[in-house]
């Protein structure tokens, strides 16, 4: 493995340490809950949802962090300014862990952001995230609140390769007047998880890995990537998953279908598989996508964990630091 010559980040969000160099921190783990058309989602603008099946996958990722050392984080993704509130409430009512406020519509993001500052919640959450699709009412938004820890999400329109995401981060790459770190700085937020963005397979996905190395050796600050997303997008995986699987009842939604065969079972091992990737590569958080999916994820990372830290200890006297994999699930 290898090591950082800059002095590496590490913070502490809701008694999770996140950053660091390779091996010395456990991976975070991120789940979503609430995603689009998440099976226990009944009315998505209301806030309304299943709440026992809500609280088991809580309950599972709450689980699974304990067996495996990996901290996991709540990915909180509502629909709406109501719905954001309603579920922030349930969801931190259930667990202790950290969560992200996350939205594609700014306006439940920055209702998110009142609620953690009104309700005390704000040392354990995270925003996701400081873009270049950021309003100036939602940066404002963010530079009015109490919040100290967001994700910086470094997708560059124009130049999707490392340099593009590096001249974002560093100035802006014409759309602000400076760099998205310091931007994030100026704002409050010291305690930044930088997300360099997710494309598909054939699309840049590559470019995000590799940027993950240049980023932390350049600004030392905590990266992290939603890389389930590439294979999730893959045009030839999604062909394959249709050739070769059906669409037969599911037994645990009523009502529901699922997909099942061979197609279905490759389609899930490279969704979950890709999570290893970024551990490997030496970044700090891994946005894994559905919370249910806690079960197969965080054994993996912990083992990706486990070989990251056991050589970076052997090779560069690294520590790891607890909660760990390297003790948690050692022989």
């Amino acid at each position: 493995m290898f090591l950082f010559d800059r002095e590496q980040d590490i913070y502490e969000i809701g008694g999770v340490k996140v950053g660091g160099q390779p091996g010395e921190c456990a991976t975070v783990l991120c789940g979503t809950i609430f995603y689009a058309k998440h099976y226990l989602v009944e009315d998505a603008e209301k806030g309304i949802f299943d709440k026992k099946a809500a609280e088991d996958v809580i309950n599972k990722q709450d689980e699974y962090s304990d067996l495996t050392g990996n901290p996991g984080m709540m990915q909180i993704f509502s629909e709406s300014s109501e719905a954001m509130e309603k579920e922030i409430a349930f969801c931190t009512e259930k667990s202790d862990s950290p969560f992200l406020i996350d939205s594609t519509v700014a306006e439940a993001k920055i209702a998110g952001l009142k609620y953690v500052d009104e309700v005390g919640l704000v040392d354990r959450a995270v925003y996701n995230s400081i873009n270049v699709s950021c309003s100036p009412e939602e940066l404002e938004a963010i530079k009015d609140s109490r919040i100290e820890a967001a994700i910086i999400l470094a997708f560059n329109p124009k130049d999707s390769t490392v340099a593009g995401k590096i001249d974002l981060l560093e100035t802006g790459a014409g759309t602000f007047d400076k760099g998205l770190v310091q931007l994030a700085r100026d704002m409050g937020v010291t305690k930044q998880m930088c997300d360099p963005a997710t494309l598909p397979i054939g699309a840049g996905v590559g470019s995000a890995v590799a940027s993950g190395f240049t980023i932390k050796s350049k600004f030392g600050i905590a990266v992290g990537l939603g890389i389930h997303n590439a294979p999730s997008a893959w045009t030839w995986l999604k062909g394959f998953r249709k050739d070769h699987a059906e669409k037969i009842p599911d037994p645990t939604r009523p009502g529901k279908t699922k997909w099942s065969g061979l197609g279905a079972e490759v389609f899930e091992i490279c969704d979950i598989a890709s999570n290893i990737i970024p551990v490997i590569a030496g970044m700090d958080f891994v946005l894994y996508g559905p919370i249910e999916h806690a079960s197969t994820v965080f054994p993996l990372v912990g083992m990706g964990d486990m070989i990251v830290a056991e050589g970076n200890k052997a090779e560069h006297d690294i520590d790891s630091l607890e909660p760990h994999p390297l003790t948690k699930m050692g022989a």
